[in-house]
């Protein structure tokens, strides 16, 4: 019986020191590994003149991989401006002209996305990741919201504008395990990351409006037309692209009385009275309808005050009453 109780100690022993050494030589958790990009942000055609903001979003994809019941802090984070530097103010490029644009967490635009480390409080977006029973591999999807601004830059040529010139936008994936209880902050240390980087594009429309036109008078005439009677009128315009470097061609039209190209103003006995229009004060160069006679400019994205320069020549009086004509401003661009 001594015998047996000896034995049975020993098993028990031995059992105990198997399992000792099972748990000693068991594997350590793996560490997580995640990665991140970006699908392309376009905000298509920017109409800069209309006014207003143009808006667009992408998607950012995310996905970790993880043994079960680990939880994974992710830090999505977007870089400052490569050339100057800064959260508030990013840009796109077009040649060396830039156009201000920014990215943001949210759909109402009131949270610039920032990254890990930022200054001014310019901060990434956390994420949380959880893995559960027999979980290895995660992934998801956040939008990523883009706007562009209109007010300043009505100014900018016509053209497309992206990230081109800095070889795509700056993003960043910050990852790390964390405790259950760790609360959703990229304020920690210690995290392993990814970068990689995505394409935004804007194409800024070639634009002109005539906003204004003011009624040239020449007044009331109590004797007979035998010298030239001056007046002038303006034309406001605003243009921010068009025939290379913003330039654009005002052209006026005959008017409805015209013969031939003699523009006339009517009067109420069927009577005419002749008159013209030019571009220069001293009524030299006569402001037509063609690509020689129209009067060009270049557009700086604000409005443009243009003076028609006009003059009744010596004729012979058609009667009494008001003469009017009606004439048509064409702008090209």
């Amino acid at each position: 019986m001594h015998a047996i109780k000896k034995l049975a100690i020993f098993l028990r022993c031995g059992f105990l020191a198997l399992l000792l050494a099972g748990a000693f030589i068991r594997p350590a958790t793996a560490a997580p590994s995640c990665d991140g990009h970006s699908s392309n942000l376009t905000f298509g055609t920017v109409n800069l003149l209309a006014g207003g903001v143009t808006d667009a979003t992408s998607t950012i994809s995310y996905g970790c991989s993880a043994d079960p019941g680990t939880v994974v802090l992710l830090c999505v984070s977007l870089g400052a401006d490569p050339n100057t530097g800064l959260y508030t103010l990013r840009n796109l490029g077009s040649g060396s002209n830039r156009m201000a644009f920014n990215f943001y967490t949210d759909a109402a635009r009131s949270t610039i996305w920032g990254a890990v480390g930022a200054a001014g409080g310019y901060a990434p977006v956390p994420i949380i990741m959880t893995f559960g029973s027999g979980e290895y591999y995660k992934s998801a999807t956040t939008l990523l919201y883009g706007r562009i601004q209109s007010a300043g830059q009505t100014g900018l040529p016509s053209g497309t504008y992206d990230t081109g010139y800095i070889s795509g936008w700056p993003m960043k994936i910050d990852y790390k395990a964390v405790a259950n209880s760790t609360s959703a902050s990229c304020a920690n240390g210690g995290m392993s990351n990814k970068s990689s980087s995505f394409y935004a594009q804007a194409v800024v429309k070639s634009d002109c409006r005539i906003d204004s036109a003011s009624t040239m008078d020449f007044g009331t005439v109590f004797q007979t037309l035998s010298q030239n009677i001056d007046s002038a009128a303006t034309i406001t315009v605003t243009c921010n692209g068009g025939m290379g470097a913003n330039g654009y061609k005002v052209g006026l039209g005959n008017g409805t009385n015209a013969s031939g190209t003699q523009r006339r103003m009517k009067g109420p006995g069927g009577g005419y009275v002749n008159y013209d229009l030019y571009r220069d004060a001293q009524r030299s160069s006569r402001w037509g309808n063609d690509y020689n006679t129209s009067l060009p400019g270049v557009g700086n994205g604000l409005p443009q005050a243009l003076t028609v320069y006009g003059r009744v020549p010596p004729q012979s009086a058609p009667g009494i009453g008001l003469f009017t004509d009606t004439v048509v401003i064409t702008i090209s661009y």
